[in-house]
C-alpha cells in the first residue's frame, strides 16, 4: 500500500537522504534532498513481517541517488541505517521545517499518542504520553475494526462521518472495556455508524482526558500519526478542545521526514560516501540466537476431533459478504421428508451467535454460525434464514417444541424471537458438559468476548467465575492477532502447532500486543509471536480466570477457540493433563439452551416463528424518564409490537410508571438511607456553606460529618444527588492515571465547589488499634487525597479544601483541635468547646446507628429461607450508585436479599485461621472485607460477591487471600471488578451464573449447621496462620538482648520471621553494586548469603504471575525460584531477605505474598522460606548494622563516582573498568580481608587516575535521578537509565542510600514516636550516631574527587512538605521524593532535569506523578516521569526532547488552549 505518495523532483544528483520510521503497524519512509525538500514518501503496513514489507518501500525509492539513509529510534535494530535519531526529535524537526513554530504537538499512531508542548518563546516544556495500560491508539481503532468485520480503521472513520445520531459512550481507555461497551451498544441496537462514531469519539476523549487534564497548551497545535487522517476523530477533538487543530497529509511522514533532515543537518554520509546499491545493505545480521522459554506446541495426551459433520455447507443471506454468511453443519440424517419436532438453542454472542436443532431426545441434527458483527438482531435473522432455508432444502416441517436463548445478547433476542427459555451461558454449557462427559468436573471456556472456568460434581455446577473486566486473552484476541499479523484464523493452529516461543506477557491486550511486537522487532517469525501468543492466552486463564488447585481430571474445553489445535496442545503443556474437546464444542452454549427445554419436556412454545428474518425490525435507543435511572433502554419494532430492554425497573414499555422488580423483599441501598439518614439540625446559619463530597472516605462518614456540622449550625450540601459524570469528569481533573474511586472523589469535588464556599475532605491516615503491632492504615491514595486535589484544582479553588487531619494514632483531643482550627480559619467566634462537642455528639450518634444497622442483618436473615448475598468491597464502591453499577439491584430482581460486610458483627466474632493474617494486613478497608470474609465463610446461607475497583493495588493483593478463605471452606463465591463503562450486561451474566452456583452448593449441604471451629489445622489456610503467626512471634521477641557487642549495636532488637541456621540467604538484586557488598558484610557474619543475578529474562517469565500487585514482588519471587533451580539448592535450605515494612505502602505485604508465590509453583519451592527482617540486620547479628550502613554509603557513592566521572571520560571504558574494580576491592574488605579505609584510598585513586575533560570544558546538564530505590538503581528494570541519559549528552546526579537515609530519618523518627515504636528510633539513632565519624573519615576521600560539601538536613521538614499540602505525619515514597528534590535541588542548584522512576502498579509513584506540576511550579525543574513495566518496548526516551531539543523562538503570536 502506498500513502501519500508525492511526485518526485527532476534535479542533479547531489546526494539525497532517505528517512525510515518504522511503527507497530506500518513503516514510512521519506527523500529529501540537500535542501530538505521532500521529494518522495511511502508507506507500508508491515503485519509484522518487517523485512519484507521494509524491501517493498526500499524498492520503491531509487537507492542510488541516496547518499545517506537515517531511522528513527523506534526503528527495530536489525536495519542498518548510518544514523538514528529520537522519534520526538524528528517529529519536531519535520514541524520546524513544515510549519516554522507551534505551540503543541499532539501525536496519535499505532501504540503511543504523546503531547509535546512548548511555550510562547518556542521553548520545550515537556511532553505527556498515554501510560503502558491505554489503549486509545490507532491499534485501537484498528482492533474495533476488525471486531466490527470492517476491513480496517478507514472505513470505521468513513462509517462515523456518515452518523448523525446520538453514539453510545464507549470506553476508548482500555481494550477489553471498550470491547464490552463495543458488544453492548450492539446489543442495544445503535447502528453502526453510530458505533463507529462513538468509537471516534471515546477515542478523542480519552486523548483529551490523558494529556490535556491541567495543560493548557498553546496554539497551533499540530495533529500528527496516522490517527490525524481520521476526520471523525479530528473533529471530536476539535469540539472537546475548543480549538482548530493543524493536520497535515504528510503527518504520518513526520517521524521518517524529521529523521531525513536531521541527518542533513548532521552532514551524515554513509560509509565512503558512497550511495546505496541493494535493498540487503540496511539489514544487520542478528548479533545472537533466539532464546525460547516454551517447547513445540504438540498434543500427546490428549485426542482430538474431527469437526465434520455429514454435511457442511454455507448459507449466504442478502448480501454475499461475511457479515451475510452462516455456517451450517448437519450432524445427523433426515431420513425423510416430512414433520419434524425439534428444539431451538441460540447462543448469541459478543463475536458470534450460534444455533443448534436438537432432538427431543437432545441429540444435536444441525449446527448453524454466522458472525454477530455488531449486529444482534439481523445476526439472529441470518440464522432464522438459514434454518428455514434448510427445512426448504430437505423438504422438512419443523415444529419448534422450545426456543432458548443464551450468551451475552439473550434478553434482548430472547424478547425479539418469543423465547421459551433465557439462561445464562455459564448454566448452559455446564448441561452441555455433563451431556458429553458424565463425570466432566472442569469446563474450560473461552469465548469471543468472554472467559470462563466452573467446576462441576455429580453434574450440578459447584463454581463458576468469568473473567474480570481487564482480562484479556479471549477468542477475539486469537483472531486479531491472526488478521493483523496476516495469518488467515483456519491457518493459526496448523503455522504454531510444533513451534517453540518465547515468553509473552498475559496481562492485557496491550502488553501482550507490544510484546509481539517485541519479538518481530527482535527476529522471531511471525509463527513463533502467533505461538507466544497462545502461551499468554493459557497464563492469562489460569493465573485470571480460573482456580487452578481446583481443576480436576475430567477437562472439557468449549467454546469456539477450542478448534484451534494449538491452543489445545498449549492448554495440556502447561496443566499436564488431557485436555477434551468435542466437535460441538462451538456450539455448546446453544446446545446446552436446547437440553436444558428437553430436560424440561416441553411441548409448546411461545417462537414467533423463522418467518422473523423477513421482517425489518427497526432499532432504536431511548432514555426513560420516569425515575433518577435514567435507563437508556433498546426498542425494537416487531410488526408494530414493541419489545423495549434496558429497564433497570420492573416496568413494562407501555407502563408510564415506575415499576419495583426488586422481588427479595430487601433493598439495601434504601435501608441505608433510611438508618443512615441526615439527622435532625437546628436553623443552619447563611454562611459558610460546606461542601461533603459523597466519594471515596468521605462516603462512608457522610453521616458522621453531617451531623457533626448540623450540630454546630453549619449549613452542608452533598454531592450524594451527583450521579453520572463523577468518575469522567475526575479522569479529565486528575494528573494520573488513578483507580475510578479517585478519580470520582476529583469529579465529585469538581461538581461541589460551585455550590458552596469550602469542600471539607479531611486527611485520613490511619485508624488507631487497641492493639499497637496491628495497623489500620486508609489505602495509599486516600491519605493523600487533599493534596491530590489540590495539586489538581486551580490555586484559588485549592484554597477552600479543609482538610484537617481526623483520622490517625493521635487522641481525640487533637482531632477536635484540628476541626477547630479549621473551622475557627473560616467562621470566626466559633469556640473550641463547641467543636468538641458537635465532635464527641456525632461520634456517638453515628456509633448508635452502625449498631442499628447491624442489628437490621440479624433480623432481616432470621425470616430469610434460602440464600442471600452479602457484598464485600470498600463502601464508597458499594453503596455508590456510579461506582456499583447497579448491582444490589440486579441481585434484588432475581430475588436475592443483598446486604454490605458492615452490617456483620466481624468483630464480634472469631475470624478463626486468619487472626494472625489479620494481624498483619495493615489496610484499613482490607482487614475489614477479609474479617468479613471468614464470617461469611462459616455463615450458613450466606455467600460472599466482592465489588473490586479496577487498578485498585490493596485490593489486588487480598484478593488471592480472599479466594483462600473461600476455597478453604469449599464455598463459592463471585469477584466483580469495576470501573467506567456503564453497561449491566457483563455483570447480570456473572451474577446470574454465581446465584445458580451458590442454591447449588447450599442444596448440597447436610441438615442446619452445627457452630463453626475456627479452622486452626485447615491447610489451605495453615499457610496464612503458620506465615503470619511466626512473623508476630518475632516481633514479641523483639526485646533488648544482653550481649557483648560493640556499643553502637547494644540495644538494637532482631526481629526473626525464620529462623536462618543452616540455611543460605538470598537476598534481591535491587544495585549491583550495594548489594555485592551487603552479600560480603552477611558472609563475614558466617552467614551464607548470595546476591539474585537481575536478567530480562527473569522480568518477563515474572510478569505471568502478575494481577496488578507492584512488579517487583514477582521478579524477586521468580529470580529467586530461577537462582535455586540453576544453582542446584535446597529450597527447604533457603530463605529469600525481605525488608520489613511499616511505612504506608504494599511492601508490608511482600512476604506472605511471595510465599504464595511459591506455594503456587510447587515443586519444592513450598518449603523455602522468606525471612522478614530489619534494613540494619540487626536481627540476624548485632555485627551487621555498622557493615550495612557502610554497605550502603560505599556502593552509593561509587556509583556517585562513576557518575561524575564517566560522561567526560577521554577513554571509553576507562570509569566502568574502575567501578569493577573497586568493587572487587570493597568486597575484600567487608570481608575481613583488608581494611575498608584502604580499600576506600585505592577506590578514591582508581577515578583519580582517569583521564578526564577539565571541569567547565564541556558542562553536560544534570539530571538527578530519583522515586522508587527498586527501579531507580536496578539497571535492568530501568533499561540502563543512567548509561541512556549520558549517551544523550547529560550528566546524572545519584543519591547515595545513606544520604537518603539522613534525609528523612527525622520525620521519621517522629513517626516512631508517636507510633510508640520507641525501640526503633533508639536503634535507628545509635546506628546513625555511629556511623557518624566514620562517615566523615571516609566521605573525605570521595569528596577529593566529587567536590561537593557533605549535605546537612536540619530544615523543618514541615516546611518543605508545606507547599505540596503534605503532612509531616505522611509516610511512604511520595511524602520522601519531595524531600529528595527539595534536597537535591538545593545541594545541586544547576539540576536541569528531575527523573522519576517507577515501577508498574506503585501507587507511591502515581501519587508523585500526580504532583510533577507542583514540583515543576515549587523548585523551576522539569520533572519526567517514567514507569516501567518490564514487557517490551524503550521507556527512557521521553528523557531525549529536554536534553536534545533546542530553544526557539516562535515565530507569531500564540494562544492558549483552555481544555
Amino acid at each position: 500500500m502506498q500513502v501519500g505518495k508525492s511526485v518526485a523532483k527532476e534535479m542533479p544528483f547531489t546526494g539525497d537522504l532517505l528517512g525510515i520510521d518504522i511503527g507497530s503497524v506500518s513503516i514510512h519512509g521519506a527523500l529529501v534532498d540537500g535542501q530538505g525538500q521532500i521529494l518522495q514518501t511511502e508507506c507500508e503496513f508491515h503485519h509484522g513481517n518487517l523485512a519484507g514489507s521494509l524491501r517493498k518501500v526500499l524498492n520503491r525509492f531509487d537507492l542510488a541517488r541516496v547518499k545517506a539513509i537515517a531511522c528513527t529510534s523506534g526503528t527495530p535494530a536489525i536495519v542498518a541505517t548510518d544514523a538514528r535519531y529520537d522519534d520526538r526529535i524528528c517529529v519536531m524537526e519535520a514541524i520546524q521545517r513544515r510549519h516554522g513554530h507551534a505551540g503543541a504537538i499532539l501525536t496519535v499512531g499505532g501504540e503511543r499518542f504523546s503531547l509535546v508542548t512548548f511555550d510562547e518563546a518556542g521553548t520545550y516544556l515537556g511532553c505527556k504520553t498515554n501510560t503502558s495500560c491505554a489503549a486509545g491508539t490507532g491499534s485501537f481503532l484498528d482492533q474495533q475494526a476488525r471486531r466490527l468485520n470492517l476491513p480496517g480503521s478507514e472505513t470505521l472513520a468513513a462509517l462515523a462521518l456518515e452518523n448523525s445520531a446520538p453514539f453510545p459512550q464507549i470506553a476508548s481507555r482500555c481494550a477489553v472495556f471498550a470491547k464490552t461497551d463495543l458488544i453492548h451498544a450492539q446489543q442495544e441496537g445503535f447502528p453502526l455508524e453510530a458505533i463507529c462514531d462513538g468509537l471516534c469519539a471515546g477515542l478523542a476523549r480519552n486523548i483529551v482526558d490523558i494529556l490535556f487534564a491541567g495543560t493548557h497548551p498553546c496554539e497551533p497545535v499540530i495533529f500528527v500519526g496516522g490517527v490525524s487522517r481520521n476526520r471523525s476523530v479530528v473533529n471530536h477533538l476539535e469540539a472537546l478542545l475548543g480549538i482548530k487543530l493543524v493536520v497535515d497529509p504528510l503527518g504520518s511522514f513526520y517521524g521518517a521526514i524529521g529523521a531525513a533532515l536531521n541527518s542533513l543537518a548532521d552532514d551524515v554520509m554513509c560509509d565512503g560516501d558512497k550511495a546505496f546499491r541493494a535493498v540487503d545493505d540496511l539489514f544487520r545480521p542478528k548479533a545472537e540466537e533466539n532464546t525460547y522459554f516454551h517447547p513445540p506446541l504438540r498434543l500427546v495426551l490428549s485426542d482430538y476431533p474431527d469437526f465434520s459433520g455429514i454435511e457442511r455447507y454455507e448459507e449466504n443471506v442478502g448480501a454475499a459478504d461475511d457479515r451475510a454468511s452462516v455456517e451450517v453443519d448437519l450432524y445427523e440424517e433426515f431420513p425423510s421428508p416430512g414433520e419434524y419436532a425439534v428444539f431451538l438453542g441460540i447462543d448469541v454472542g459478543s463475536t458470534s451467535t450460534k444455533a443448534v436443532l436438537a432432538s427431543p431426545s437432545g441429540a444435536v441434527l444441525a449446527g448453524f454460525y454466522t458472525r454477530t458483527a455488531g449486529q444482534p438482531v439481523a445476526a439472529t435473522q441470518r440464522i432464522l434464514a438459514a434454518l428455514e432455508s434448510l427445512a426448504s432444502r430437505k423438504f422438512l416441517s419443523l415444529s419448534i417444541l422450545g426456543a432458548g436463548t443464551t450468551g451475552s445478547g439473550r434478553k434482548f433476542i430472547g424478547k425479539i424471537i418469543g423465547a421459551d427459555l433465557v439462561v445464562d451461558e455459564i448454566t448452559a454449557h455446564a448441561r452441555a458438559a455433563v451431556e458429553l462427559r458424565p463425570d466432566a468436573d472442569t469446563i474450560i471456556e473461552i469465548g469471543g468476548q468472554d472467559s470462563k472456568f466452573t467446576t462441576l460434581k455429580n453434574g450440578a455446577v459447584t463454581f463458576s467465575v468469568m473473567n474480570h473486566v481487564c482480562a484479556a486473552g479471549t477468542g477475539s484476541f486469537i483472531e486479531e492477532q491472526a488478521q493483523r499479523l496476516g495469518c488467515p484464523l483456519s491457518d493459526y493452529a496448523t503455522r504454531t502447532e510444533n513451534r517453540r516461543a518465547p515468553i509473552t506477557s498475559d496481562r492485557c491486550t496491550v502488553f501482550m500486543e507490544r510484546d509481539i511486537n517485541h519479538h518481530l522487532n527482535a527476529g522471531y517469525g511471525i509463527d513463533e509471536a502467533l505461538a507466544a501468543a497462545l502461551h499468554a492466552i493459557v497464563e492469562n486463564y489460569l493465573s485470571k480466570v480460573a482456580v487452578e488447585a481446583s481443576i480436576g481430571k475430567t477437562i472439557l474445553f468449549q467454546g469456539a477457540t477450542a478448534k484451534n489445535r494449538a491452543l489445545v496442545a498449549a492448554f495440556e503443556q502447561r496443566l499436564g493433563r488431557p485436555i477434551h474437546v468435542s466437535k460441538f464444542c462451538h456450539l455448546t452454549g446453544a446446545w446446552g439452551g436446547a437440553l436444558m427445554m428437553a430436560d424440561a419436556k416441553m411441548v409448546r412454545s411461545r417462537f414467533r416463528g423463522f418467518g422473523l428474518h423477513r421482517l425489518r425490525i427497526p432499532i432504536a435507543s431511548e432514555v426513560c424518564g420516569l425515575c433518577n435511572n435514567r435507563c437508556k433502554i433498546t426498542v425494537a419494532d416487531v410488526e408494530g409490537e414493541k419489545v423495549a430492554f434496558g429497564f433497570l425497573c420492573g416496568r413494562d414499555y407501555e407502563g408510564d410508571q415506575f415499576v419495583d422488580n426488586n422481588r427479595s423483599g430487601f433493598d439495601l441501598l434504601r435501608e441505608r438511607r433510611r438508618i443512615f439518614g441526615p439527622p435532625r439540625r437546628r436553623k443552619p446559619a447563611d454562611r459558610p456553606t460546606i461542601g461533603l463530597p459523597a466519594a471515596l472516605h468521605m462516603a462512608d462518614e457522610l453521616p458522621l460529618w453531617q451531623g457533626f456540622f448540623a450540630r454546630l449550625g453549619i449549613r452542608t450540601v452533598t454531592s450524594e444527588g451527583y450521579r453520572n459524570g463523577g468518575i469522567r469528569e475526575g479522569k479529565r481533573l486528575a494528573r494520573a492515571e488513578f483507580c475510578a474511586p479517585i478519580a470520582a472523589l476529583h469529579g465529585h469535588v469538581r461538581w461541589l465547589l460551585p455550590r458552596c464556599d469550602y469542600v471539607f475532605v479531611p486527611f485520613s491516615l490511619e485508624r488507631k488499634t487497641a492493639e499497637k503491632e496491628v495497623r489500620r492504615q486508609y489505602c495509599y491514595y486516600t491519605q493523600y487525597a487533599p493534596a491530590l486535589l489540590r495539586a489538581a484544582l486551580r490555586p484559588d479553588d485549592a484554597a477552600r479544601i479543609l482538610a484537617p487531619l481526623v483520622h490517625y494514632l493521635y487522641p481525640q483531643f487533637y482531632v477536635k483541635a484540628q476541626l477547630y482550627r479549621t473551622l475557627a480559619s473560616i467562621r470566626p467566634g466559633i469556640g473550641f468547646f463547641d467543636v468538641a462537642g458537635a465532635y464527641d455528639k456525632a461520634v456517638a450518634a453515628h456509633g448508635a446507628v452502625c449498631a442499628k444497622w447491624r442489628r437490621l442483618y440479624r433480623e432481616t436473615v432470621e425470616k430469610t429461607e434460602g440464600v442471600h448475598v452479602v457484598l464485600l468491597g470498600r463502601p464508597y464502591t458499594v453503596f455508590s450508585e456510579e461506582m456499583n453499577k447497579g448491582i444490589p439491584g440486579i441481585l434484588g430482581a432475581l430475588g436475592i436479599k443483598a446486604f454490605y460486610q458492615d452490617m456483620l458483627d466481624a468483630d464480634g466474632q472469631s475470624v478463626g485461621a486468619i487472626e494472625p493474617l489479620l494481624k498483619e494486613i495493615h489496610w484499613h478497608h482490607a482487614a475489614k472485607i477479609l474479617a468479613a470474609a471468614a464470617v461469611v465463610a462459616r455463615t450458613r446461607g450466606a455467600y460472599p460477591v466482592f465489588l473490586t475497583s479496577f487498578k485498585c493495588s490493596p485490593d489486588s493483593f487480598i484478593i488471592d487471600y480472599f479466594r483462600k478463605i473461600m476455597e478453604a471452606h469449599a464455598k463459592p463465591y463471585l469477584i466483580l471488578q469495576l470501573d467506567e463503562h456503564d453497561s449491566r450486561v457483563g455483570y447480570e451474566t456473572r451474577i446470574e451464573a454465581a446465584i445458580r452456583t451458590f442454591r447449588n452448593h447450599e442444596a448440597t449441604l447436610p441438615g442446619p449447621e452445627e457452630p463453626a471451629e475456627p479452622l486452626q489445622g485447615d491447610t489451605a489456610l495453615g499457610t496464612l496462620r503458620s506465615f503470619a503467626q511466626t512473623a508476630l512471634e518475632g516481633l514479641l521477641n523483639a526485646l533488648p538482648r544482653e550481649r557483648k557487642a560493640e556499643p553502637c549495636t547494644a540495644i538494637l532488637t532482631p526481629t526473626c520471621a525464620e529462623p536462618l541456621e543452616g540455611k543460605t540467604l538470598i537476598l534481591p538484586n535491587w544495585d549491583a553494586i550495594t548489594s555485592r557488598l551487603i552479600t560480603a558484610n552477611l558472609k563475614s557474619a558466617g552467614i551464607d548469603a548470595r546476591s539474585l543475578p537481575e536478567t530480562d529474562q527473569a522480568i518477563r517469565k515474572s510478569l505471568r504471575m502478575n494481577t496488578g500487585q507492584c512488579i517487583p514482588i514477582h521478579i524477586i519471587a521468580q529470580e529467586f525460584i530461577d537462582y535455586i533451580e540453576e544453582q542446584g539448592l535446597d529450597p527447604a535450605r533457603c530463605a529469600l531477605w525481605m525488608a520489613r515494612g511499616t511505612i504506608a505502602c504494599n511492601i508490608r505485604l511482600y512476604p506472605y505474598h511471595i510465599k504464595t508465590i511459591l506455594e503456587a509453583y510447587g515443586r519444592g519451592m513450598e518449603k523455602a522460606s522468606v525471612y522478614t527482617g530489619n534494613l540494619s540486620m540487626a536481627d540476624i547479628s548485632l555485627k551487621l548494622p555498622l557493615g550495612n550502613y557502610l554497605a550502603y554509603m560505599f556502593g552509593g557513592l561509587v556509583r556517585r563516582l562513576g557518575c561524575r566521572i564517566r560522561p567526560y571520560e577521554r577513554v571509553k571504558g576507562k570509569t566502568d573498568h574502575a567501578i569493577r574494580t573497586s568493587v572487587g576491592l570493597l568486597e575484600e574488605a567487608f570481608l575481613g580481608r583488608c581494611s575498608k579505609e584502604e580499600a576506600v584510598r585505592e577506590v578514591v585513586s582508581l577515578f583519580a587516575a582517569i583521564p578526564r575533560e577539565p571541569d567547565g570544558r564541556s558542562q553536560r546538564p544534570k539530571v538527578a535521578i530519583f522515586g522508587d530505590l527498586y527501579a531507580r538503581d536496578n539497571d535492568t528494570i530501568n533499561q540502563n537509565l543512567i548509561r541512556f541519559i549520558e549517551e544523550q549528552g547529560g550528566e546524572v546526579i545519584t543519591t547515595p542510600y545513606t544520604t537518603y537515609a539522613k534525609m528523612i530519618a527525622g520525620p521519621y523518627m517522629r513517626k516512631w514516636l508517636i507510633e510508640g515504636h520507641y525501640l526503633s528510633v533508639l536503634s535507628g539513632g545509635a546506628i546513625l550516631a555511629a556511623a557518624a565519624p566514620l562517615e566523615k573519615v571516609y566521605y573525605r576521600y570521595f569528596q577529593k574527587i566529587l567536590r561537593e560539601p557533605e549535605p546537612e538536613f536540619d530544615e523543618n521538614p514541615e516546611e518543605i512538605l508545606a507547599p505540596y499540602g503534605l503532612r509531616i505525619e505522611h509516610t511512604g515514597e511520595s511524602m520522601d521524593n519531595i524531600l529528595k528534590v527539595h534536597y537535591i535541588r538545593k545541594y545541586h542548584p544547576d539540576v536541569a532535569l528531575f527523573v522519576q522512576t517507577s515501577p508498574a502498579f506503585c501507587c507511591p509513584s502515581l501519587v508523585t506523578e500526580a504532583m510533577a506540576g507542583k514540583i515543576e511550579a515549587v523548585t523551576g525543574v522539569p520533572v519526567v516521569s517514567i514507569t516501567y513495566d518490564g514487557a517490551g518496548g524503550f521507556r527512557n526516551d521521553a528523557i531525549i526532547p529536554y536534553l536534545k531539543h533546542p530553544h526557539r523562538r516562535a515565530q507569531a503570536p500564540l494562544r492558549r488552549v483552555t481544555v
